[in-house]
């Protein structure tokens, strides 16, 4: 297990004084920060049988116990995630979510999930040491889940530890929040991340980290797929002076045809961004995602509305959670595109 630059100084923090460690800790922050990788790394800490002699405070990755977690088979150890999907590993290395419907119940944790872990809590350590919890991404319990895992939070047994992971934490309910001490992820400072993609081996890292929000994971994975390229045809069109929806939608889905990974979601969160600048511009002067465009956005939001602009992006994060099922992908292509165009005709404010 190893720790990305940008984690270390809350490493050191959170490691600071071991014997305090709280039964129930949320790492919480933006995705693409590595938090499912921190919480793994600190489960295999908590399991590690020579963590005590390792320098830095890291499982030493040789004594039995880190060998067993490394193969997936410690019985001290339970990672809980979403059945039936790989959402959870999107929510901590900042993966792009899949396109693809889901079904009913998918996408979540379930209480039987949560009540599975009573036995393990409660009967009895196998190693006669620390027991580990990691829950990615917690936000994705369902209520009764999230009311089972309350009640083993009330008083847990010495030894037993719960990492929950989340990116959406103001979803927890505050009972669980409260039982919980948190340490909050921030973005790495510019330079560092930018010095970390050039590390991996990623072209045009400045572009991409401000595309993805100040997100290193998700400006990786996004380089990984290939996908600037389609961000960056996707933004040539909405720079372009408002023209007819459906000309607009149509070329949106010429887009979508050709771009392999490219897919409706990654489409409205793209607008969606564009549309969040050109808001901030208006209302605030600044930008966020697409300062390499800032005269493009400036010309838009000159003739544009604060109010009619912020009614887009709400607009668009209600859409954008049936862009993966749309009934009629046209027809959804030609009202987001409506939906933007009217935003920039809404005259000053």
């Amino acid at each position: 297990m190893t720790l990305f630059d940008w984690q270390k100084p809350l490493w050191q923090r959170l490691l600071a004084d071991r014997e305090k460690l709280p039964h129930a800790l949320l790492l919480a922050g933006p995705e693409g920060l590595g938090k499912l990788a921190f919480g793994r790394s600190l489960a295999a800490r908590l399991l590690c049988e020579q963590a005590p002699q390792v320098p830095g405070g890291m499982a030493c990755g040789k004594c039995s116990a880190c060998i067993w977690l490394a193969s997936g088979n410690h019985p001290d150890f339970r990672l809980i995630q979403p059945e039936d999907d790989d959402e959870a590993e999107a929510a901590g290395d900042g993966a792009s979510l899949p396109a693809a419907p889901r079904k009913p119940g998918q996408g979540q944790i379930r209480v039987d999930q949560i009540r599975s872990l009573e036995d393990f809590v409660f009967v009895g350590s196998h190693r006669h040491g620390n027991r580990v919890v990691l829950i990615a991404p917690a936000e994705l319990m369902n209520p009764a889940g999230a009311n089972c895992l309350l009640k083993i939070l009330e008083e847990p047994p010495s030894g037993v530890y719960f990492i929950l992971v989340s990116s959406h934490w103001r979803r927890l309910l505050p009972t669980v929040l409260s039982r919980c001490r948190s340490l909050v992820f921030g973005r790495p400072d510019q330079d560092a991340a930018e010095r970390w993609l050039a590390g991996q081996g990623v072209s045009a890292a400045a572009e991409l980290l401000q595309l993805a929000g100040g997100a290193p994971l998700i400006a990786a994975d996004w380089a990984e797929q290939g996908r600037l390229d389609a961000y960056r045809k996707v933004i040539a069109a909405l720079a372009e002076k408002p023209v007819d929806p459906v000309a607009m939608a149509a070329k949106w889905a010429a887009l979508l045809k050709a771009e392999q990974g490219f897919a409706l979601p990654q489409l409205v969160e793209a607008v969606q961004k564009w549309v969040f600048d050109m808001a901030m511009l208006k209302i605030a002067g600044h930008c966020r995602y697409h300062e390499a465009w800032r005269g493009q956005l400036e010309q838009l939001a000159a003739a544009a509305s604060g109010t009619g602009l912020m009614a887009c992006y709400n607009d668009l994060l209600r859409i954008r959670a049936v862009a993966r099922h749309p009934l009629n992908t046209q027809l959804f292509l030609e009202d987001m595109a409506a939906r933007y165009l009217r935003a920039l005709t809404t005259g000053r404010s």
